[in-house]
């Protein structure tokens, strides 16, 4: 037994520093990425904004009210919004909503993809721009991302946020807000230098010849997520159009924070659930995401293993400074490109407690069982109603 905590130690310093170098040479290579994209658009393409709503009623006016009010001329873009089975009265609220160019459509399905499949089917746009029913988007939202489009551009990715600079108000949400937007920092940084990685259905459009090209969400329909970023590495491998990120003010969304802690986690673990799948469709991201989660499940052991002597303390300190340091940065630049300064007073907070909580939602999304719209899932794979 003498020599166990020996090798232990040799173990648990070899593999935290291989983790720990492929997270921070990720963080730098996002960091490095985050930069104005110049709009690729040519004249005004036919848009249509499709949105999948489920028990919504409490949100999509302000939706509806924000469309109203849209700049792009009104008859080149139109609105498809597919009731996934609500139970509310967020069907009546669509029906009053003051858009001429609106139609809506009762899902013959179940789940978001089902309703989304739907709506595409019966949207007469070349191009397909998608948000969540409880988004909020200004006037020029439709005209800001249709800019994106251009000779060879199949996708194009939109910048979202955890409500508007200022509005942040506790921990929890500050946390929420930060954490989401170091992912849309990684989506503008890895989209910027040809490896699109990351996108949100909260604000996505994309060439509708291409979702068909695709097979639309055939190939992930049993998954609970991915919507999004299931549908970006279809594209990707697809390999016929350009990925990009549409960095116009004009463009942002804004999305209301989780109402708790459980409502994030769940949210998360329902993302997480699709990390397994990325092995089929882009290695180099599924072996990048699963040095994140080995690197951040050893930081997090690692006060631990120290305690009990199986770990050096010179080590893991200087893997936790370096973590620190590499997100420090990528924390700096997004907060500053995206005007959302006011999220730094939260990274000590987030710094700490993410590794715990991605190691979580890591371990709940892959093999925990989670909620979602009412319907439950196991595996990440939808399995009943609870």
């Amino acid at each position: 037994m003498g020599g166990a905590p020996g090798a232990w130690q040799v173990g648990f310093e070899v593999l935290l520093s291989a983790f720990g170098v492929a997270y921070v040479a990720g963080l730098w290579w996002f960091t490095r990425g985050i930069r104005p994209q110049v709009p690729a658009g040519q004249g005004q393409p036919q848009v249509s904004v499709v949105v999948a709503a489920r028990n919504e009623e409490g949100r999509i006016g302000g939706l509806l009210e924000d469309l109203s009010r849209q700049t792009y001329p009104a008859a080149r873009w139109e609105v498809v919004i597919v009731d996934d089975g609500s139970m509310d009265r967020t069907p009546a609220q669509v029906l009053a909503a003051p858009l001429p160019n609106l139609t809506l459509l009762q899902s013959t399905g179940a789940g978001k993809k089902a309703a989304l499949t739907q709506g595409i089917a019966a949207a007469r746009g070349e191009l397909i721009l998608t948000t969540d029913a409880d988004c909020r988007v200004p006037p020029g939202w439709v005209g800001g991302m249709a800019a994106g489009f251009g000779p060879g551009v199949a996708m194009v990715v939109g910048f979202s946020q955890i409500g508007r600079a200022g509005e942040i108000r506790g921990w929890r949400e500050g946390f929420e807000a930060l954490d989401f937007l170091h992912l849309m920092g990684a989506a503008l940084g890895s989209a910027s230098q040809g490896g699109a990685l990351a996108a949100s259905g909260q604000n996505l459009a994309y060439q509708a010849e291409v979702f068909a090209r695709v097979g639309g969400y055939a190939l992930v329909a049993d998954r609970a997520s991915g919507d999004d970023v299931l549908l970006l590495q279809l594209v990707r491998k697809l390999g016929k159009g350009q990925i990009r990120f549409a960095t116009d003010p004009e463009a942002h969304v804004v999305h209301p924070p989780a109402p708790s802690w459980k409502a994030l986690l769940g949210q998360r673990a329902r993302w997480a659930s699709n990390a397994p799948y990325q092995f089929l469709l882009n290695r180099g991201f599924f072996a990048y995401i699963a040095g994140v989660f080995g690197a951040n499940l050893l930081l997090a052991l690692g006060p631990v293993l120290v305690l009990v002597g199986w770990a050096g303390a010179g080590v893991g300190g200087a893997a936790w400074l370096g973590k620190t340091l590499a997100e420090v940065l990528l924390c700096w630049r997004a907060t500053a490109f995206f005007g959302r300064k006011d999220l730094r007073r939260f990274f000590p907070a987030w710094a700490l407690g993410q590794p715990f909580y991605l190691v979580l939602v890591g371990l709940l999304g892959v093999v925990g069982r989670f909620s979602w719209k009412g319907r439950a899932h196991r595996w990440g794979r939808k399995t009943l109603r609870p």
